[in-house]
This record gives structure tokens, sequence and C-alpha cells, in this order.
């Protein structure tokens, strides 16, 4: 079962991507927000727009509206292979 957004005594709500927590003081942000703040802080090589987002409640589009409430762990999958699973297809 995946832990659920906490919501602190500041009114900021806790998510993370790729295993790296990140605050927000909304309740809701979209996928493409998301995305836009785990490039921003480096957590993903390359372009939020390379990247599917994905969470509990499966894979999300760049407009959908995410309640970090219940859903709050995220993992990024690339649209296409890395150049290292390029490299290492058989």
């Amino acid at each position: 079962m995946a832990e659920q957004g906490l919501e602190s005594k500041d009114s900021k709500f806790t998510y993370k991507v790729n295993g790296t927590q990140f605050d927000s003081e909304s309740e809701f942000l979209t996928a493409r927000q998301i995305l836009e703040m785990a490039a921003k802080a480096g957590v993903i090589p390359g372009k939020p727009d390379e990247y599917y987002l994905e969470g509990d409640k499966g894979r999300y589009k760049d407009d959908d509206k995410i309640d970090l409430q219940e859903d709050s762990i995220f993992i990024t999958i690339p649209h296409t292979p890395t150049p290292v699973a390029s490299r290492n297809r058989v």
C-alpha cells in the first residue's frame, strides 16, 4: 500500500517523484506541473515532455489533475528507450 500525501501544519502537501520528495502548497497539481518540477530539480534528465508520470492510479496524461491526498508517489517513464536501454537491445 502506498503512502498517502500528508498535509503538514503549514498547509504543504508532500509527494515523491523517483524517490525525491517535493512540497506543494496546492493539494492538486497536473501531471505536467509535477514533471516540470522534477525536471527543474534534476530528478529526470531531459525535458518533461519526454516522460510519462505514473502513480498508484496508473499513468497520467499531462493535463490530468492529481489529488496529492490520493496519489503522492510517482515514477517517470520515458516515451522512448533511453540511450542505455537502446544499446543493450539484442
